[in-house]
């Protein structure tokens, strides 16, 4: 089983991450995505906060998987 992502770092913060490997990036990031999917499913999330933080996760993955 994964670890959570800390709460406290930024789909940003994940991708440049210097000690974390290229696959505990895609890992995090993929949690954070579902934990974002997860609370718009419930409807506890703003739509426009939901739409930028999904593109941030989306951007970061994409930096993660070039690295």
């Amino acid at each position: 089983m994964t670890s959570r992502p800390d709460p406290q770092m930024t789909p940003e913060d994940v991708s440049a991450h210097q000690t974390l490997t290229k696959d505990e990036k895609l890992q995090r990031l993929s949690d954070m995505k579902f934990d974002l999917e997860r609370q718009t499913g419930r409807g506890t999330a703003d739509l426009d906060q939901v739409e930028a933080r999904m593109a941030s996760i989306n951007l970061a993955i994409a930096r993660a998987r070039k690295n």
